[in-house]
């Protein structure tokens, strides 16, 4: 079977994932247990993952949306130094060193993909609401990040697609403690969020290489 990468493999829709290309693949999962997720481990990690030969799919899935020292703002007096860096830390600085350390494993000589999971809120021209300023923007910063990879990417590897996803609001510590406002039919399992990231991964194409997508396939505006 083909290789695949998950990076964040135990968090929930992570360990889903992981779980799924099972099925399919050579799963390879890299944790907090495994890594700093500084630029000497990773390089560090991606030179021994050479061994295993070329990577078919790789999927990063670090992202926080509260913890012990962030929680999202409501208003503009709510930001502080500290917790802005860490959400920018965690979801734009991290995934994107992964995408410079693991996007090398990637075959050349057959499609390979390689997915974040973003989110919706990240989208500008979406932003109705405002507040979460920290998640959105570093969310935003990500996107950035995605479509800026996916144009050098495509110079060498015209075989790779390189996008961003937004799985929907999925059952999990990320979103319990803000799942009182959302419908039941749009707060998905694990399961579900898992196979249709799956299923826009299987169906990418490098000539959609750089694009920001929803669950169910459709292109998210910037």
């Amino acid at each position: 079977m083909k290789n695949a990468l998950v990076i964040g493999a135990n968090g929930t829709i992570g360990a889903e994932i992981a779980a799924q290309l099972e099925n399919t693949h050579s799963v390879y999962k890299l944790t907090q247990t495994d890594t700093d997720y500084s630029e000497p481990s990773l390089a560090s990690i991606a030179k021994e993952m050479r061994s295993f030969g070329d990577f078919e799919r790789i999927i990063c899935c670090i992202g926080v949306l509260h913890n012990s020292t962030v929680s999202p703002e409501k208003r503009l007096s709510q930001l502080n130094h500290e917790a802005l860096e860490e959400y920018f830390r965690i979801n734009t600085i991290i995934p994107a060193l992964c995408v410079s350390a693991f996007s090398r494993l990637l075959s050349k000589q057959y499609p390979s993909k390689f997915a974040v999971l973003s989110a919706m809120v990240g989208s500008i021209s979406d932003n109705k609401l405002g507040g979460w300023y920290g998640y959105r923007s570093s969310k935003a910063a990500l996107n950035m990040m995605i479509k800026t990879a996916s144009i050098e990417l495509s110079r060498t590897n015209k075989n790779l697609s390189i996008c961003a996803i937004h799985p929907g609001t999925t059952q999990g510590n990320l979103s319990r403690p803000f799942a009182a406002g959302v419908a039941k039919d749009k707060y998905y399992s694990p399961e579900q969020s898992a196979e249709r990231i799956i299923n826009i991964i299987n169906g990418l194409e490098p000539s959609r290489t750089g694009q920001f997508l929803n669950w169910d396939g459709t292109e998210i505006s910037w």
